[in-house]
């Protein structure tokens, strides 16, 4: 497997789930294709957290890592097998989820067939229990490339235990598509079956390529899921995109957000550094540390210019970055202040004696300052 570039966002208020891709070598042939389909699932995840936004959900997704791999199957549920099973181009996939902290793992096909046809994509399972939902185990799926964010946001659904809804169940009753992890955990759609588009008729993200079904075409497919505290002119003649009973979707995705949010918690040495000497001595030292195990951090003596990232290092407590030569400290004042005993800075004589009055000013005596900075710089105005 080739590994790409790790990906982070920021997103406040919502939790943050991480997903690992794994692509057909297909979608990589070169350098500039590798980049062009990483540029497309950036664009997907965006799309995907418009659609979490749009549905008043607390869910933020991004990417912490793709690479590109020899997918050998092309029948939806003989990658999902093969996945399951660790083979056929998903090797060692649950023990890398873990190392960068991948809540979910999607697998990008070049080519995807379902029963024989050409299919969007299909998820691991619809996880029915808080244990189900929890377990990355039962937190993967395969998405066909073409078919985009609304697939991924679909097929993500039913791993957290979203399922199609009773307009689905209607069109093809007596195949599960209502049952959920709650009842109202589902999406939801207004149409007769008929496969003929008609005013009024629409169906939500988990009632998806059904609406094929309803209206012989998936346009009115909206990216949201079901929510009945949103009204909006396409949601029918009520103009109201969900029901409290059996189609509230984001009620569900908020209750259990935090469970979507915790399968895995990424090793320290997966993480964006800012420069390869502090990455250097993170990998040689912590390789394999998980982010909220890491309460003291030695790295002196190490030729380290730059320390961004450090603040994703949340746990540290004690921090000697001394004998280096570093310039910006900026991204210490984003650690947790109350957690900081120790931070040793002496022996960096290029550090900007301004940026550490500011430090100063959240750690007071925890901060070890270089001899060039013992004092406070001279006012300016003097």
């Amino acid at each position: 497997m080739l590994a790409c570039t790790l990906f982070f966002t920021t997103e406040t208020l919502a939790e943050t789930i991480g997903i690992r891709f794994i692509v057909s070598e297909d979608l990589g042939r070169s350098i500039e294709q590798q980049k062009t389909t990483e540029t497309m699932l950036k664009k997907y995840v965006m799309e995907l957290n418009g659609y979490y936004r749009n549905s008043e959900v607390s869910l933020n997704a991004e990417i912490v890592q793709i690479v590109f791999s020899r997918i050998e199957a092309v029948e939806d549920l003989q990658i999902l097998d093969d996945m399951a099973h660790e083979r056929n181009g998903f090797t060692d996939m649950f023990q890398k989820a873990n190392e960068f902290g991948a809540d979910y793992t999607v697998a990008i096909a070049h080519k995807l067939l379902t029963q024989g046809k050409p299919g969007c994509g299909r998820g691991y399972a619809v996880n029915k229990t808080v244990a189900e939902i929890s377990s990355t185990r039962r937190a993967f799926a395969v998405v066909n490339f073409v078919c985009g964010a609304h697939t991924l946001a679909h097929e993500l659904g039913h791993l957290m235990g979203l399922n199609h809804g009773t307009l689905v169940d209607l069109c093809n009753p007596n195949q599960g598509h209502t049952t959920a992890i709650a009842p109202y955990a589902n999406g939801y759609g207004e149409g007769n079956c008929d496969g003929k588009p008609q005013t009024g008729e629409f169906g939500d993200i988990m009632v998806g390529g059904h609406m094929r079904e309803i209206m012989g075409n998936d346009k009115a497919s909206l990216p949201m899921y079901s929510n009945p505290r949103i009204h909006d002119d396409r949601c029918g003649k009520n103009r109201t995109c969900g029901d409290p009973v059996i189609g509230d979707a984001a009620r569900a995705l908020n209750e259990n957000a935090h469970s979507y949010a915790s399968h895995e918690e990424p090793d320290v040495q997966t993480l964006n550094y800012g420069s390869a000497e502090f990455l250097e001595c993170i990998v040689k030292k912590y390789k394999g540390r998980k982010i909220s195990s890491l309460v003291e951090l030695a790295c002196p003596n190490s030729g380290i210019r730059n320390i961004a990232g450090i603040e994703k290092l949340t746990a540290l407590r004690r921090i000697d970055l001394s004998g280096n030569r570093i310039e910006d400290v900026s991204a210490l004042e984003n650690l947790p202040h109350d957690n900081i005993e120790k931070i040793d800075l002496t022996g960096n004589p290029q550090v900007s004696c301004l940026s550490l009055s500011h430090l100063l000013t959240s750690y007071h005596e925890k901060l070890a300052r270089p001899d060039s900075c013992r004092y406070e710089p001279p006012d300016s105005h003097h």
